[in-house]
């Protein structure tokens, strides 16, 4: 394996782990009504998979010998990220479970 197809696999494992995390947080914000329990299982959930990414990507790249700087600059675009995406996941639950509350007042009352 060289350098270049470690770099892309940390990247692509980033990618999916957003996505699983995002499902997870949709799934559990839809179920509760609750767009905080989505997003805390959202952020839970995304930096136990960015601390194992980063745990396989710190023994891969040592096998192929990457220098530390590329090291360093993809782990910190991808701390830098992770806000970013976690804000969106924030205002996306929100957004979904706010029609949810109204519809469940409703049947309730």
């Amino acid at each position: 394996m060289d350098v270049q197809k470690v770099a892309n696999l940390f990247l692509i494992f980033v990618l999916i782990a957003a996505g699983i995390s995002l499902a997870i947080g949709f799934v559990v914000a839809v179920k509760s009504a609750n767009y905080k329990k989505g997003y805390i299982c959202t952020f839970i959930s995304s930096v136990v998979f960015l601390l194992l990414i980063v745990s396989w990507y710190d023994k891969a790249s040592s096998n192929v010998f990457m220098g530390t700087i590329p090291w360093i600059l993809n782990v910190i675009a991808v701390i830098i990220v992770l806000p970013l995406y976690l804000l969106v996941a924030r205002f996306i639950f929100k957004k979904v479970t706010k029609g949810q509350k109204g519809t469940k007042e409703k049947i309730i009352g």
